[in-house]
């Protein structure tokens, strides 16, 4: 795979994915509102509901990643991971908060 460039924020990452979700889910109620067939509405309905579902695993998967780097690291240090975001991988800066 070809890796990112520079590394990016967890927290764009994750309001990426939400807005994924939420996008699929506006995008479906336009659809059943201007698909007119039955089978059209189940068909888009499907679509856009597994596209939402998708879109909230990976926000998931990033938050999971992003916690246990933090739970790894010392307190005070920024740290670069390595996790996947809808197959591919991404680096992430990982800020560690001091206590």
């Amino acid at each position: 795979m070809f890796p990112t460039i520079a590394a990016i924020d967890p927290s764009l990452l994750e309001n990426s994915a939400l807005g994924v979700t939420v996008g699929s889910v506006v995008v479906a109620l336009v659809l059943l509102k201007i698909v007119s067939s039955v089978v059209g509405k189940m068909v888009s309905t499907v679509v856009m509901v597994a596209l939402a579902l998708g879109g909230w695993s990976q926000r998931a998967e990033i938050s999971d990643c992003v916690d246990k780097v933090r739970a790894e690291a010392t307190a005070g240090t920024t740290l670069e991971a390595t996790c996947t975001f809808f197959g591919r991988d991404v680096t992430l800066k990982v800020p560690i908060p001091s206590t």
